[in-house]
């Protein structure tokens, strides 16, 4: 099996559900990703991936929306 990385991010900019499924559709399109699971009531969204990926290349990810998002810092 492949090793899996799951990080949680912080997504700003989302008030609804439906703003919540747009997010976890651009995200899942991000290259290496497995899985986006959203919380909305949190504003998180915890990413399962293939490797290690920066916010940075997350955020292109959602570029053209209002969106924005940020590692969360433990």
């Amino acid at each position: 099996m492949e090793k899996t990385i799951t990080h949680t991010y912080h997504v700003g900019g989302m008030t609804c559900s439906g703003c919540a499924k747009g997010v976890e559709k651009k995200l899942s399109a991000a290259p290496g990703v497995i899985s986006v699971t959203i919380d909305l009531e949190k504003k998180q969204a915890e990413v399962t991936s293939t490797q290690a990926i920066k916010a940075e290349t997350l955020q292109k990810s959602l570029n053209g929306s209002n969106y924005t998002i940020a590692e969360l810092r433990a």
